[in-house]
C-alpha cells in the first residue's frame, strides 16, 4: 500500500492549482488585467443585487395594485348593483331582476372576503416599504451583518411568489436600470399575453419563456434555414 500523500511528477502537474496558490504576477500588464477582471466581477455582482432589490419592490407594487383594484371593483359592484337591486325591489319593477343583482353582489362580496384582498394589499404594501427601506440603507451603508439579517427576515415573511409576476417584475427592473434602449429590450423576457393575465392568479409553467434577443435569434435562424 503506497502513501497517499506522495505523488509522481505527472500526477502533481495534472492537478489544477488554486489561483490563490499561484505566484504573484510580476508583469504590470498582468496586474492591470487582474484588477480589471476583479472590478468587472464586483460591478456585475453589485448590478445583480441592485436588480434583485428593484425586482422585489416592483413585484410587491404589482401585487398590491392588483388587490387594490380588485377590492375597489368589488366595492363598485356592491354599491351599484346593490342600489339598483334595492330600487327595483322598492319600485316593484321586477323582483326576479332584483334577486339576480343581489346574488351577483353576494357572490363578488364573498369572493373578496375569502381571498382577503384588503389584507393581501396591506401585506404587499408593507413588504414593499421594507424592501425600499432596505435598498436605501444598502445604498448608504453597503452590506453589513445587520443588513444581511434584515434581508433574511424580509425574505422569510414573503408569501409564495407567482413566477409570471416575478418575470414581469424582472422586466420592470431591467428597464429601470438599463433604460428603454435596444440592449435593454433584448434582455426582456417574452411573456405571452394570456400568461400575463392568468399569471396574476395561478402559478404557471415558465420553462418555455426566453429573452427577447434569444427569441429573435431563433426566428432569424428559422428564416435562414427556410
Amino acid at each position: 500500500m503506497t502513501d497517499s500523500t506522495k505523488m509522481t511528477g505527472e500526477e502533481s502537474e495534472a492537478i489544477p492549482t488554486s489561483p490563490k496558490a499561484a505566484p504573484p504576477p510580476n508583469d504590470d500588464q498582468e496586474l492591470l488585467s487582474l484588477a480589471s477582471r476583479d472590478n468587472d466581477e464586483d460591478e456585475d455582482e453589485a448590478f445583480a443585487f441592485k436588480h434583485y432589490l428593484l425586482r422585489n419592490i416592483r413585484y410587491h407594487t404589482r401585487r398590491a395594485a392588483l388587490f387594490s383594484q380588485w377590492h375597489k371593483a368589488t366595492g363598485f359592484v356592491g354599491v351599484f348593483l346593490g342600489s339598483s337591486s334595492a330600487m327595483s325591489f322598492l319600485l316593484a319593477d321586477s323582483s326576479f331582476v332584483a334577486s339576480i343583482m343581489a346574488a351577483i353582489v353576494a357572490f363578488f362580496s364573498a369572493v373578496d372576503l375569502v381571498v382577503g384582498t384588503a389584507t393581501k394589499e396591506a401585506q404587499h404594501l408593507e413588504l414593499r416599504k421594507r424592501w425600499i427601506a432596505f435598498q436605501s440603507r444598502f445604498q448608504a451603508e453597503g452590506m453589513s451583518q445587520e443588513l444581511y439579517l434584515e434581508r433574511t427576515a424580509i425574505e422569510m415573511d414573503e408569501p409564495p411568489e407567482l413566477s409570471i409576476v416575478e418575470m414581469q417584475s424582472h422586466n420592470d427592473a431591467t428597464l429601470a436600470m438599463l433604460g428603454d434602449s435596444e440592449e435593454a429590450r433584448g434582455e426582456l423576457l417574452a411573456i405571452p399575453f394570456g400568461q400575463r393575465l392568468l399569471g396574476q392568479f395561478v402559478n404557471l409553467d415558465t420553462s418555455h419563456i426566453r429573452k427577447q434577443n434569444e427569441v429573435q435569434k431563433a426566428i432569424d435562424a428559422g428564416i435562414a434555414r427556410a
